[in-house]
């Protein structure tokens, strides 16, 4: 009996272990969930490591977009919008995680349905035990890489199925006749068979297995999202009723599913009768079949498993989003206009650890001058950024916003491409002749510009910018220029609205403000920045002679 007994106690102590683990883990993300609403630094660093996979949702989207609905990637560098994608990204999924990067790149139209509802987005931010319950569903989803590639999946299902799918089912019913007649006729001539059909079976399951096992962890992540979504949905009903029908219609891809889910479970367990069930059914072929049955159904239900997919991915963002903005020094959400205006109050730049805040209307064109490193750029920067987030995910990095429906276009990081042999002044001129394109268009345009020109002569700079921007004053267009040239600020006083940014001299250093003030600005700092980084005394006093 001793033996009998250290084996009892043997399995009572790891069955005492499995439960602590599973407490402890449970435990851990209860807290989790519970403290990290609103963290700052709630965003992993690996994110960086997955973009491509997180942009193919997008990929997807954006063919049903016309080009003035979208940031492009031009205006998605230059206003480094993968930065403010990090700094957003509290989601819980996969899907979340895809949903909020497509939507920080679609702003829509008068005409469509905004992706995110601001109403949605404030519930979850007043009822924190649903917040805490659909969380809990959503980080049980997580964010595996094979999750990501579900979209394809869904798209392409039907292209997706393992090789001879039809002969699958015909190797187990084979399979299991010769077992039959082997019992019942009692006759070695079936048992023989059934062990050579066996092998033949095994045989061919481990060579498919592995392929088998690749995609399976795609089509489980579509398993996690239909299951995730119908019990999302049963927490919050209110907001679910555009996924009913959907959900009913996909019950059977997520019955089969499941069981793939269970079976990969067993595959994937390191419990050694774990594995040899595998393998001692694994020649039933029940594994491929199933798989089959899975991917004929997502390929018959494309269209409702991306609606079901949208749904999970946008409740998601929308906790996201309430969790950003409890992040943020202070945010507000923006008023909708039908003019060609907008106005911030304290706006600020969201990538800035200690911004200032600054006040602006937006009535007409404007032309920012100022000195170097004044705040010009980022004060632009920040006016793109906001109009951008408004549209996109309800939100403003600011006291108070009434902006418009417009499309959001820059020419800011412009750099010399070596790979194509193109300079820095062929590429700027390429980028403003994609505002010239989208200003053509007729949709109300924001377009902001970084130094018009700079990568030519003065005379032609100037000849140049000034038709340019005659050109855009014609249009349909909100211009921000910033620019060092006071020529062009006084040739437009009056047309376009001037601000200015400045700075004092305090103890032999260069002090800035960042605060933006209204007319042209009537200084420079850069013979001064030469002193203060401790260029010599010779240099200062050749600069200063050249422009008495």
């Amino acid at each position: 009996m001793e033996p009998v007994i250290i084996i009892a106690v043997i399995a009572l102590i790891a069955v005492i272990v499995i439960i602590v683990r599973m407490i402890g883990s449970r435990q851990a993300v209860n807290y989790y969930i519970r403290h990290s609403f609103g963290d700052p630094s709630r965003v992993k660093a690996d994110v960086r490591d997955r973009m491509e996979s997180i942009a193919l949702l997008y990929e997807q989207e954006k063919k049903d977009f016309r080009e003035d609905e979208l940031v492009d990637s031009v205006t998605w560098n230059d206003l480094e919008m993968d930065n403010i994608f990090f700094r957003a990204d509290h989601t819980d999924s996969f899907a979340g995680e895809q949903y909020l990067y497509s939507t920080l790149h679609i702003l829509g139209s008068k005409d469509r349905v905004p992706r995110l509802n601001n109403d949605i987005i404030g519930f979850f931010e007043k009822n924190e035990e649903k917040r805490n319950e659909v969380r809990k569903l959503l980080y049980g989803v997580g964010k595996p890489i094979s999750g990501y590639y579900s979209v394809g999946l869904a798209e392409d299902a039907e292209n997706r199925y393992l090789p001879y799918r039809f002969v699958y089912p015909v190797m187990l019913g084979v399979l299991l006749l010769f077992g039959i007649l082997a019992v019942v006729l009692m006759s070695p001539v079936f048992a023989m068979l059934f062990i050579f059909v066996y092998l033949v079976n095994f045989v061919a399951y481990l060579f498919l297995r592995g392929s088998f096992e690749t995609r399976l962890e795609s089509l489980f992540s579509s398993a996690m999202t239909i299951n995730a979504a119908a019990e999302v949905s049963r927490v919050i009903p209110q907001f679910s009723k555009s996924v009913e029908v959907p959900l009913k219609k996909l019950k059977k891809a997520a019955r089969i599913l499941s069981l793939l889910s269970m079976k990969r479970s067993m595959m994937m367990s390191d419990d050694l009768l774990s594995q040899l069930g595998s393998y001692v059914t694994g020649p039933l072929m029940i594994n491929f079949i199933l798989y089959n049955m899975g991917a004929a159904e997502l390929a018959d239900k494309k269209k409702e498993y991306m609606q079901v997919y949208r749904y999970l991915g946008s409740i998601d963002c929308s906790i996201a989003v309430g969790s950003f903005r409890k992040s943020l020094p202070h945010f507000c959400v923006p008023e909708v206009n039908d003019e060609s205006s907008f106005e911030f109050v304290q706006v600020f730049h969201p990538m800035l650890d200690d911004p200032v805040a600054n006040d602006f209307r937006f009535e007409r064109n404007t032309i920012i001058t100022g000195s170097n490193a004044s705040g010009k750029s980022t004060f632009i920067k920040a006016a793109a950024i906001n109009l951008i987030l408004a549209q996109t995910i309800c939100t403003c990095t600011a006291d108070r916003a009434s902006v418009p429906r417009c499309g959001v276009i820059t020419s800011m990081a412009v750099r010399d491409d070596l790979l194509t042999g193109e300079s820095y002044y062929i590429r700027e001129i390429k980028y403003l002749k994609r505002m010239v394109e989208q200003a053509e268009s007729g949709r109300l345009i924001f377009l902001a510009i970084d130094e018009i020109l700079k990568g030519t002569n003065t005379t032609e700079r100037i000849a140049a910018s000034k038709a340019v921007l005659k050109y855009f004053d014609s249009r349909n267009c909100m211009l921000m220029v910033a620019t060092h040239d006071i020529e062009l600020a006084k040739a437009f006083d009056g047309v376009y609205r001037n601000h200015h940014f400045c700075e004092s001299l305090e103890d032999g250093d260069v002090v800035f403000d960042y605060t933006i003030h209204d007319g042209i600005s009537r200084s420079s700092n850069a013979i001064r920045l030469l002193s203060v980084i401790g260029f010599p005394d010779e240099i200062i006093r050749g600069a200063l002679a050249e422009i008495e």
